[in-house]
């Protein structure tokens, strides 16, 4: 009875506190759809609407662009698997998005999240320009997403890896941002 019991709990507190929950491709009818009811479900908070909505766009666009599961749309346009979370606490909103990456890109995305979090407000802005500024193609150039993130909600990334098989991990990442 206990079991049951702790697991009603835990559905009760994510129902509770879920406001959008998405799994499947990230591409932009599917997008779309979710900048609306984040912009719905945020509209008496427009400061923190805005934060989250920027951040949406971001961790998005990596899911669809770096995931190593894609599906296919009737146009033959590839699109990145994931999955997103969007819950409301008392004093923050919490926004979670995960997918599958190949494993010989978890030590540069592990390394990036690190690198991020390590910086002050003041050297992300210059690591975010010194990344903007580096060409294409070289390795560790663009990808400013994480970096905007991670100024867009003040807060340190949380992230972690599960090795899935010897080819592919499970990337998640949690971002926080304050109500006021």
């Amino acid at each position: 009875m206990e079991f049951a019991e702790n697991a009603l709990q835990m559905y009760t507190d994510v129902v509770d506190s879920t406001i959008i929950t998405y799994n499947g491709p990230f591409d932009a009818q599917v997008l779309s759809i979710i900048a609306e009811n984040i912009e719905y479900s945020l509209s008496n908070n427009p400061r923190v609407s805005k934060k989250i909505f920027k951040i949406f766009i971001e961790l998005a666009q990596n899911i669809s662009y770096y995931s190593a599961e894609k599906q296919v749309n009737e146009e033959g346009n590839y699109f990145g698997v994931g999955i997103l979370m969007l819950r409301e606490f008392k004093d923050h909103y919490s926004f979670s998005t995960g997918n599958i990456i190949e494993s010989k890109q978890v030590l540069p995305v592990l390394q990036k999240c690190e690198t991020i979090n390590i910086l002050d407000r003041e050297k992300l802005r210059q690591y975010k320009r010194k990344l903007r500024n580096m060409p294409s193609g070289v390795p560790g150039g663009g990808n400013i997403g994480l970096v905007q993130v991670a100024l867009t909600a003040d807060h340190p990334l949380e992230y972690d890896v599960i090795n899935l098989d010897s080819e592919k991990s499970f990337y998640i990442l949690n971002v926080r941002v304050n109500k006021s």
